[in-house]
């Protein structure tokens, strides 16, 4: 059977496609999983991100799928549809299946309220091996129902088999490389992969929809499969590789090794990038020195918030000194940081948003992955916020990728959050100055930046924003945002955040029964 694998083009904000545009880890493996049985082909739509609508049908007349197998996150899903249903206008005889995260969480949800209307074929948990299960069948005309993960029409009504047990990671394939129809990934402007050295997690944070994939699990795919896999990567030249893992550091020993075992077949002559935990990288600082021999030259670090509060509304521990440490490690060897933080708890107020800003600016922090907290479905968090009554978007999931804000808290309306966000981003951002880590890795972009681009453009933004109000100038940017991710030129889809932030007034919400201050001023 030909199958053909397509990912979404949605990107949040942060990651500008002119820097980021990675391919689709899941799209690959499955279609390693899919060979030598059947054909297939990956069109990574994040390539296509101007010409969606034609793209796709491109890929339909030169390839002629007869099983089409979409991915999506929850923001993407409109999208989604939209791409199911460009497929079935163009060739009605083609079947469409979902998978991802949006699908393995929304799975039943979705075929009840009418949102499954485009999908023949919903992948839940796992796909590796399931969408090779359903082309076998659909070929062979063979029964569905004995597809674990597998919901499919059946007299009208979808049909949903029951889970089925995580795979043994040892018989994935690598990914094929090979099936990539377009090429053009990178960051910045060199060639980029993504690929993973485990699943899982074991931990229990309540704004994380992980555990619905993989349950509270941590497996670790064979070292011989991942320095081939990493090989392969090089061999179809990348020179960055992400690692996709979930929490690389949950296993400190194995991590070492696998620094080790990049050393000792030299593919350290690459750049790596992972996402850690601050518990992890700050346990001894020999971690660091190994990984910077073995060239990882940027880790997404998860310090969240530096609120103890907040820390523990997100069941993360204390972990203040953690993050102190491992941001002096990682400095102290030249990596760099992307610091992960998360705003808009229930009980924020402006002060305690811009201590976290100003902790990361006084930190030295590369790069901010600032986040305002989503209520991602199925997430302990989601249910907390709306008996809290704090959730004031609970069902445009196109909005629902960490940027925009989708709740308010006891003290910000959402408005307030997303401009207070917005006002501190630009007033700390890393662009306007020059970290430790970056000069060192980048002597000569360094210069570039602060002898040209940041005086050209500041002078740039005064001329053309003459006159202007802060609140044009918000506005302004979030239009702008929201209009990125809007590939099929929908009537009104720049104003969604809008209609999301501008709610009717709510309700007075009780006091907290807590203390309204946790010392975060303390913190620094």
């Amino acid at each position: 059977m030909r199958v053909a694998l397509f990912s979404m083009p949605d990107l949040s904000p942060e990651f500008k496609a002119h820097i980021w545009q990675p391919p689709s880890l899941a799209c690959s493996l499955i279609a390693a999983s899919l060979k030598p049985a059947h054909e297939a082909v990956v069109a990574d739509l994040i390539l296509q991100r101007h010409r969606v609508r034609e793209a796709v049908r491109e890929v339909l007349a030169e390839h002629r799928p007869q099983l089409a197998a979409l991915s999506a996150m929850s923001f993407q899903f409109a999208t989604a549809k939209r791409v199911a249903e460009i497929v079935k206008e163009t060739d009605p005889a083609v079947k469409v299946a979902l998978g991802g995260y949006h699908a393995t969480l929304m799975g039943e949800e979705m075929t009840t309220a009418g949102d499954g209307a485009p999908f023949d074929f919903i992948v839940r948990g796992e796909g590796d091996h399931v969408l090779a299960e359903l082309a076998t069948a659909l070929d062979k005309g063979l029964p569905l129902a004995g597809i674990g993960g597998l919901s499919f029409r059946g007299d009208g009504t979808f049909v949903h088999n029951p889970r089925r047990s995580l795979e043994p990671v040892g018989e994935i394939p690598i990914p094929d490389r090979s099936a990539r129809i377009w090429s053009g990934y990178h960051f910045g402007r060199q060639p980029l992969d993504v690929l993973e050295t485990s699943r899982g997690c074991t931990m229990g944070c309540t704004f994380c929809s992980m555990q619905h994939m993989y349950g509270r699990t941590f497996r670790l795919f064979p070292l011989e499969r991942v320095i081939r896999d990493i090989a392969d990567a090089k061999r179809h030249g990348t020179r960055w590789i992400a690692f996709g893992d979930d929490n690389i550091t949950l296993n400190i020993q194995r991590f070492e090794e696998l620094c080790d075992a990049i050393i000792a077949n030299g593919l350290n002559d690459i750049g790596y990038i992972i996402q850690a935990s601050c518990a992890g990288i700050g346990r001894d600082p020999r971690l660091a020195a190994k990984m910077d021999r073995a060239n990882f030259r940027i880790v997404f670090l998860g310090i969240e918030n530096i609120s103890p509060r907040n820390l523990a509304l997100m069941h993360k521990g204390n972990i203040l000194e953690a993050t102190k440490r491992a941001v002096q490690f990682l400095h102290d060897r030249n990596i760099m940081i992307v610091g992960g933080m998360i705003i808009g708890h229930p009980d924020d107020t402006e002060e305690d948003i811009a201590a976290n800003y100003q902790f990361f600016d006084q930190a030295d922090i590369d790069f901010f992955g600032d986040q305002i907290i989503t209520p991602y479905p199925q997430t302990g968090m989601r249910q907390e916020l709306l008996e809290l009554g704090l959730v004031t978007n609970p069902d445009d999931f196109r909005l629902y990728n960490g940027h925009w804000a989708n709740v308010r808290t006891r003290h910000l309306t959402p408005d307030q959050l997303q401009f207070l966000r917005w006002k501190y981003r630009n007033q700390y951002s890393t662009f306007h100055k020059s970290t430790k880590a970056f000069r060192a890795n980048h002597p000569l972009v360094d210069a570039y930046r602060r002898f040209w681009l940041r005086p050209y453009r500041t002078l740039k933004h005064a001329f053309l924003n003459r006159g202007k109000s802060e609140r044009q100038l918000y506005e302004e940017a979030m239009d702008r945002d929201m209009a990125l991710n809007d590939f099929f030129g929908d009537p009104g889809y720049a104003q969604s955040w809008r209609r999301s932030v501008q709610q009717v007034p709510l309700p007075p919400l009780p006091e907290t029964s807590g203390p309204p201050s946790d010392g975060v001023a303390h913190a620094h």
